[in-house]
């Protein structure tokens, strides 16, 4: 059966039971339908907020769905650039942390320890 914004505040009610206070447990179809539902409201020029309203769920809650539907999980790279370092004055390795911390004049077991002390 397709899921439909009735349908979707139906089996909230159904799983929320007699709970009174905190979030009701939402299946893995609600939240697709949500995130769905949502995509298509902003496609048609309204608010994230204006649906998660309609669907009488939270705005943070909707947004971190949607956030969420969008990340693959273990693909978070970060991008590296390798240059070729120019030709410096002093010999040796310099060694920059992400941090933007740049340690020059290293040797290559040098860099190596420090690499293993810092991370």
């Amino acid at each position: 059966m397709e899921m439909t914004a009735e349908r979707f505040h139906a089996e909230a009610r159904r799983r929320r039971g007699e709970r009174r206070r905190g979030a009701a447990p939402y299946s893995s179809e609600q939240r697709a339908f949500a995130v769905a539902y949502a995509r298509t409201w902003q496609r048609q020029g309204r608010s994230v907020t204006a649906s998660a309203s309609a669907l009488g769920i939270s705005d943070p809650t909707l947004r971190e769905w949607m956030a969420k539907s969008t990340a693959t999980p273990g693909t978070a790279l970060r991008s590296v650039v390798v240059k070729a370092a120019p030709a410096a004055p002093s010999a040796g390795l310099t060694l920059v942390t992400p941090s933007g911390y740049r340690v020059r004049g290293l040797d290559v077991a040098s860099a190596a320890a420090l690499l293993r002390v810092v991370g």
